[in-house]
């Protein structure tokens, strides 16, 4: 059953490209109020090679009142900017080295209230706001035979006051038209995993080292058993 009272990290199931920008338009939307969200907003955008990063963007601009048909990504320029309702500044950091985010005014978009969207944010890691939503995409595995897989969408927010964390989960939950997933959890504690913790971790799909050296002892102690099995799982040699 899904809490009446949702708050971040959400996650949801984009069952297609549509809905992948629809998702971004519903965030959009949301962000588009500088009363209820004052200063610059950062999305980190993170995900694989063809996750839906440059589609969700698109969505993210009809949101806040851009041209969403300009949006395309910006892996040569670094950087694109768009006007709307409140202007969107889109980075691709795939290929930034050095001093490019120095170059590309990063440090003067960060103190405008623009909503600063970034593409493989782990490259400028250091240049970060602790501030921050990150959207997380990643491949999801279909619901029907011969269908899209599409992707899980996972939201979550850092250093957001908790009037507008509560804000934006209410949106998010009320208007996406797609189907809430549960968050990925640790496999030992059980502990819903953080958004910077969902695969990006070394300890993944652990929570922390303790966790998985905790799993690697119930395997070789033999307390791991199949579902359904009264006893444990023991290898033949």
């Amino acid at each position: 059953m899904i809490d009446p009272r949702p708050t971040l990290p959400l996650s949801f199931h984009l069952r297609e490209r549509e809905s992948t920008e629809q998702f971004g338009e519903v965030l959009g939307d949301l962000l588009r109020s500088r009363s209820a969200h004052a200063g610059a907003i950062t999305l980190l955008l993170s995900g694989d090679l063809g996750a839906g990063k440059t589609t969700f963007v698109r969505g993210l601009a009809r949101g806040l009142g851009a041209h969403a048909d300009s949006v395309a990504s910006p892996t040569f320029t670094l950087r694109m900017d768009h006007d709307g309702e409140r202007p969107l500044i889109h980075i691709d950091a795939w290929r930034m080295r050095g001093d490019d985010p120095d170059s590309i005014g990063l440090e003067e978009a960060l103190a405008s209230d623009a909503v600063v969207a970034i593409e493989w944010p782990e490259r400028i890691a250091e240049s970060l706001p602790e501030r921050h939503l990150r959207i997380r995409l990643e491949h999801a595995d279909p619901v029907e035979e011969g269908a899209e897989p599409g992707r899980v969408a996972t939201v979550s927010a850092a250093r957001f006051t908790d009037a507008e964390t509560r804000r934006l989960s209410e949106g998010l939950a009320l208007l996406v038209r797609a189907p809430r997933v549960a968050p990925p959890v640790c496999p030992s504690c059980g502990r819903a995993l953080a958004g910077e913790q969902q695969g990006a971790s070394t300890f993944a799909p652990f929570c922390s080292a303790r966790c998985r050296l905790a799993d690697l002892g119930d395997w070789l102690t033999m307390r791991h058993r199949i579902a359904g099995s009264e006893t444990p799982e023991v290898d033949d040699f």
